[in-house]
This record gives C-alpha cells, structure tokens and sequence, in this order.
C-alpha cells in the first residue's frame, strides 16, 4: 500500500530489502528474510549481490598467473612443405629398413650366426639415420623461428625438445636393428626366429607401418579425421555425427561472454593441419618436431589427447616390442652365439624403452609451465640488475 501501480513491487522490494541489510552491517538472516519478503524478490537480490561481488573483486597480481604459450598458424604453404618432408622421410627410411635387411640375410646365409653386417649395410644405415636426424632438427628450429622472432630472448629448443630429438632417433635406430636381427634368430634357433618375426609383425607391422600409412593418406584428404586416438575413424576417416566442417558439436549455445573471453589459445579453432603433422611425426619418431608442433601450433584444448596418443603408443611399444626383443635377444646370446650386433641392439632397445616411457609419462604442459617460470625469473632478475647498476 505504499506505492501507487507505477511503481515496480520488484525493484521497491529490492530497494527495502537492501536498506534493512545495510542497517545490519550485511549480515544476512535467510529465515527472517524469507518471512518478510517474497522467494522471487529474494532470489533476485542474492544474484544481484553475487553479481556486483564478481565485479568488484581485485584481480590476480599478473606476475602470479599462469602464462599460457602464444598459439601460432601454420600456414598452408608452410604445412605442405612440412607434408612433402614426412612422406620423403617415410619412404627413405622403410626402403632403407628394407634394403639393409635383405642385404643382411645374404650376408648371413653365407657366413653363419657369427655374421656382421657388410659395409653398405652399415654405411646406408648411419645416412638415413643421420640425415633424418638432421632434417628433423633443421625443420623444427624453422617450426619455432615464430617464437624466437616474438621473444629474442626465448631459446630455440627447449631441454626437453632435444631429449625427445634423441629419443625418436634411438627408436628408428632399435627398429632397424630388430630387423638386422631377424636373420641371425633364423639360422641360430627356429623358435626365436619366430617370436621375433611375430612380435614384430604384431607391434610394428600392424599398429607402427599400417597407421603411419593411414595417417599419412589422411595428410592428403582435407576432410579426413583419423589420428590415432580415434581408431574407429580408420576406414570411414570422419564421424559424421560428431563433428560438422571441422568444429564439435557444442552441448549447448555460446554465450556472449564466454565467446570474449575464449582463446585461440585455449582451443577457439582446431588447427587440423598441425594435428595431422604432429599425429603423423608422432608414429614417424620424430619426436622433436612433435614436440615444437604441439607447443607452439596446437592449442591447449588438444593437448590432451596428444599426451594421450603419446603415452599409448610409447608403453604399447615398449612393452610389446621392445621389452620381447630384448628377452629374445638376450636368450640367443646366452643359447647360440654371442654376436656384436646383437649385443649392440640389446643395448639399444633397453635404452630406448627406458627413455621412451620417461619421455611419454611427462606433461609437456608441466614442462612449460616451468620454463617460462624460469624465464619469467631470469627476467626479473636482469632488470633488477639493470635498475641496480643504473
């Protein structure tokens, strides 16, 4: 009875409601508010008092937050000389393997168990391997010009990007050895022929060379999807009913705030060429140029799943091929002949799966994180010298 049909009975609650609290230092009282005013008004007033808190809360001391990594485009151009060098490397590495192998078991039928690999063999071997070392880590220093340009002060590689360099060339150098092997478990045990022949044909013919080749068809098809978290896109290569053009399907609408406040950093635009890149260098072992794609050109809303194609196919590996052949190997020089090359390919199978599994179980995201930390303080500490000396 206070006010006239006008007035607006909401706003005069809220108006009345906000007066009584503010005579009671803000304390509030929801039982004697919810006796004395309507359950709508009140819920009004409690949104409105979160909403103004939101807005008037201080914000975070910058030097404390997070520092997410600038996310760059890979230009087309770009992406297809980054393609012509993946499909070269595929083919000069498996001819290779192929070539040294049945060179190799020439070698051994005519020699016998105490056989080593003749001198084309050895050299063919360390040039294809050399040069793929050298390709991949002139490519990826190309890769991470963008962030030496944005920060001169910034390093090419990371610690991390040249432990994954070595790794990836230790697991092409484990393959090529398990190869050159074969030939010496033929003609010293039957048995141990056969375990190796199968675990490789399971481990690497099966789930290395049969995705590389799906993987690297799906370089040339734009609309292709497979990567090697998503097995059942092999043969159909796109889910029709998950994704349209390329985006999610979102469980519900965008709203305006969230549209200005996402990032391409946190995942605004999938960038399907430098998954697909990275997806395919990934299975290749060239882990260096993986790790710069994924840093610096995949946003942070699918690194996810590339930790998690890692880590899969890393353990896969190790424990279905690398630790076997190592077992294998080890009874064949206990059993039949104790031969250098063998003893060389133990070594480096062991070595591989340790550092593999280690390179895979650590988040690159953490690594990053630490990183910039770390540049972060050297920073600080640079201008803090510089104001002392002036």
């Amino acid at each position: 009875g206070f006010c006239c049909h006008s007035c607006d009975p909401g706003k005069f609650h809220l108006a009345g409601l906000s007066s009584s609290m503010a005579g009671d230092d803000g304390i509030l009282d929801l039982e004697d508010l919810a006796n004395r005013y309507d359950t709508q008004v009140l819920r009004e007033y409690l949104l409105e008092q979160e909403d103004t808190a939101g807005r008037q809360a201080a914000p975070e001391d910058p030097a404390n937050e997070r520092r997410l990594p600038d996310i760059y485009d890979l230009r087309p151009r770009c992406f297809k000389r980054i393609r012509g060098l993946l499909v070269v490397n595929w083919l000069a590495y498996w001819s290779a393997v192929s070539y040294c192998g049945y060179n190799f078991y020439l070698k051994v039928e005519e020699v016998g168990p105490k056989a080593l690999p003749p001198m084309e063999v050895t050299l063919l071997s360390v040039f294809v391997l050399g040069t793929q070392a050298t390709l991949e880590f002139a490519a990826s220093a190309c890769l991470a010009a963008p962030s030496r340009a944005a920060d001169a002060r910034s390093a090419i590689f990371t610690t991390w990007d040249i432990v994954g360099w070595l790794t990836g060339a230790g697991a092409r150098c484990a393959m090529l050895l398990d190869v050159l092997c074969m030939p010496l478990m033929k003609r010293g045990s039957d048995m141990l022929f056969l375990l190796s022949a199968s675990t490789f044909v399971f481990a690497i013919v099966l789930f290395v060379f049969t995705v590389q080749l799906r993987l690297l068809i799906g370089l040339f098809c734009g609309r292709d999807q497979y990567s090697y978290d998503k097995p059942d896109l092999f043969f159909k290569g796109r889910d029709a009913a998950g994704m349209i053009d390329g985006v999610p399907i979102a469980a519900r609408p965008r709203t305006q705030r969230d549209a200005e406040e996402s990032d391409l950093r946190l995942g605004r635009c999938p960038p399907a060429h430098a998954i697909k890149a990275a997806n395919f260098a990934h299975l290749s072992d060239l882990l260096l140029m993986q790790g710069v794609l994924r840093r610096l050109y995949i946003p942070m809303s699918c690194q996810e799943s590339q930790e998690f194609s890692l880590s899969l196919a890393s353990f896969s590996r190790c424990f279905c091929e690398d630790v076997v052949q190592c077992s294998i190997k080890f009874f064949f020089l206990m059993d039949c002949e104790v031969n250098l090359l063998v003893l060389i390919s133990l070594l480096v199978s062991a070595a591989q799966a340790a550092s593999s599994c280690l390179y895979s179980s650590t988040s690159a995201m953490d690594l990053g994180s630490s990183n910039s930390a770390e540049a972060d303080a050297e920073a600080d500490a640079d201008t803090n010298s510089v104001d002392a000396t002036g």
